[in-house]
């Protein structure tokens, strides 16, 4: 029961499944069943009864999958003396030790939002928060439980049409997915004819750098136990990539089923991904596979590898790599200090030397001071092919210093400097290649959330031949300093109508460049919301003015925590094309889905024509035998 002398004032505007409680009144808990510091599962709801859950790492202070979710209940009303919460989990939810007696990590915490407070059962410091599994209280009482050992066995059904040109296609695929505890901590997930007709189109975005775009992952399957697979070799780098697989070349390859093992074995957190795709026109069909192990150090660290391998029936590629990460919560007392080193090499089927990368850092993570210290290198033929690589050939030197002393007075919560944030990349031979250095002297976090910040950057480049950016324009191959000047504005959610605004102008390369980006979301009530976003970018190169527009509207209407639906629709002037997105979910039962998906794309080129339709409904049904 959370008492509250004014229930009139209790903020309560979330309903859907999986939504933004943060914004709201709220119960968040925490169960580490191991009670190992390590590991946690993550729950939350607010007055509406909004169900949200996630999976904790004790790694790092905000590092958890959004993605996971179990099968728990939850009943919300809003009393006169406050709001009340009831949850029922069923331990067939949980992995847990099969001990007669156990003790669980406990914790729970509640949002007053309008007040923007927040009250923890084990109450940790500032620089630890409540994310932080190793501050969390104990949970003992807990006897004689069993978990079970259901097969969950969801099998699916999409069926639908597409229109293109004037021509239909009518589209029927039937599915399966199986969950299975194969012990109380390790779960397999099988998958047949794998289909993600549900989910949301990648955001279409212009290019203004000499790199590759890094997309995230959308689809579920991919997504849960996502952290176990993570190996980072600094940025968005990484030796496993999960888009690499049933997608190339922006076009979905079919999936013909695979498996996923994740969990822990003793010491070890282990995981095993083997996937096969079908053959669609230039692409064979191919296997991919990904064997992941964590062993536990001390209290919250590991030392680990991570093999991957792509096979067709020509070629074999297969890449390893070893890392260490330690993360420590009582360093000089009660500060955060994380460590970490990890290496990689691809094709080992070849002796080519020059196919390494690495990625080693020091991370002071704490509420007073954040700084970061890192050196990364990727070599000219490092090349993993389950995995996903911006650049090459280069190494890179990266320090960040940020200062935030508490103020809590005058209605400031905070004041952020930060003296410095660099990066240096360099060539094999020691050539600067680019430089990044960023200053921002003023920085202001309100105790309402809002907050605002000012900020200047000198960036060099030297590209070593032309590259195209919307399309026509060039910039040529050269020596480029310049200089941009930014300020930025972000108001609370907890309010109805938010959203953030960033202008930057100064140059670029050899002309110069404005950009005016931002978002607003209006919460008109508890089932409707409607937001917003732009980028317009204003530049002059070589003697040629360009403009660049990126447009994004999203409408969502929730009926009720378990039926909701939406549109989002996206639009860029490189394209010249609308893509509209209508989604519709009903949940008969937690694990049983109702999708209905209408996807079209709209050429805006001269005239509005329609170049694409596609009309989907997924049935997806939940049995436990």
């Amino acid at each position: 029961m959370c008492y509250d002398d004014e229930p009139n004032k209790i903020i309560a505007r979330e309903m859907k499944w999986d939504g933004f409680i943060s914004a709201d009144d709220n119960i968040k808990i925490i169960f580490d069943t191991f009670n190992d510091d390590r590991s946690a599962y993550w729950f939350g709801t607010n007055p509406l009864g909004s169900q949200n859950d996630a999976l904790l790492t004790g790694f790092e202070m905000k590092d958890f999958n959004e993605d996971w979710d179990g099968v728990w209940e939850v009943e919300c009303a809003i009393t006169e003396n406050g709001w009340s919460a009831e949850f029922r989990f069923p331990f067939s939810t949980f992995k847990f030790h099969d001990r007669p007696e156990q003790v669980w990590g406990f914790n729970v915490l509640r949002g007053i939002r309008r007040n923007n407070e927040e009250v923890q059962w084990t109450s940790v410091g500032k620089n630890l928060g409540f994310l932080k599994i190793a501050e969390a209280g104990d949970l003992s009482g807990i006897e004689n439980i069993k978990r079970g050992n259901p097969i969950y066995l969801m099998p699916y059904f999409s069926t639908g049409a597409q229109f293109v040109k004037g021509n239909k296609k009518y589209l029927a695929e039937p599915g399966l997915d199986i969950k299975y505890g194969v012990t109380e901590t390790l779960s397999l997930d099988v998958t047949f004819n794998t289909d993600f007709a549900q989910v949301e189109s990648d955001r279409a975005r212009i290019n203004l750098t000499r790199f590759p775009l890094f997309f995230p992952e959308k689809r579920e399957f991919f997504l849960e136990g996502r952290k176990t697979f993570d190996f980072n070799l600094g940025g968005n780098n990484n030796l496993f990539y999960s888009r690499r697989i049933g997608i190339s070349r922006n076009q979905e390859i079919p999936i013909i089923g695979g498996a996923k093992l994740v969990g822990r074995v003793g010491d070890f957190e282990l995981g095993f991904i083997d996937m096969q795709t079908a053959e669609k026109g230039s692409e064979p069909t191919t296997n991919y596979g990904t064997v992941r192990a964590k062993y536990d150090l001390l209290n919250s660290s590991y030392a680990g590898f991570m093999v991957t391998n792509k096979l067709t029936s020509n070629k074999t590629q297969t890449s390893f790599g070893g890392d260490f990460h330690f993360s420590f919560n009582d360093f000089l007392g009660d500060k955060n200090l994380v460590i970490h080193a990890s290496a990689a090499k691809s094709d080992l089927q070849n002796s080519n030397k020059n196919s390494w990368a690495g990625n080693f850092y020091v991370d002071y993570p704490n509420d007073l001071i954040d700084t970061y210290l890192g050196y990364r290198f990727i070599q000219s033929e490092f090349n993993p092919e389950v995995g996903f690589v911006s650049r090459r050939g280069y190494q890179q030197l990266v320090y960040d210093l940020e200062i935030s002393p508490r103020i809590n007075s005058g209605g400031i919560k905070k004041l952020k400097f930060e003296p410095l944030e660099s990066s240096m990349i360099y060539s094999g031979n020691g050539t600067l290649q680019s430089a990044e250095f960023a200053v921002s002297p003023f920085g202001i976090e309100f105790e309402s959330g809002d907050e605002i910040g000012i900020g200047i950057h000198r960036t060099f480049d030297r590209p070593e031949e032309d590259f195209e950016i919307f399309d026509t324009t060039k910039v040529k191959a050269g020596s480029y300093w310049y200089t941009t000047y930014g300020i930025g504005f972000e108001s609370s959610p907890m309010r109805n109508i938010y959203g953030e605004v960033d202008f930057i102008t100064g140059g670029y390369y050899n002309g110069s460049r404005s950009e005016l980006e931002g978002n607003v979301t209006f919460t008109l009530s508890k089932n409707l919301t409607v937001g917003g976003d732009f980028t317009y970018n204003h530049i002059k190169i070589n003697n040629s003015t360009l403009n660049t527009n990126e447009f994004g509207g999203r409408i969502g209407y929730t009926f009720s925590k378990r039926v909701n639906s939406s549109v989002f629709a996206q639009w860029n002037n490189e394209q010249n094309e609308m893509n509209i997105n209508y989604r519709f979910n009903w949940k008969p039962k937690i694990g049983s889905d109702l999708y209905i998906v209408v996807n079209q794309l709209l050429s805006t080129e001269n005239k509005i024509r329609s170049k694409d339709i596609t009309v989907l409904a997924k049935f997806v049904w939940l049995m436990v035998i």
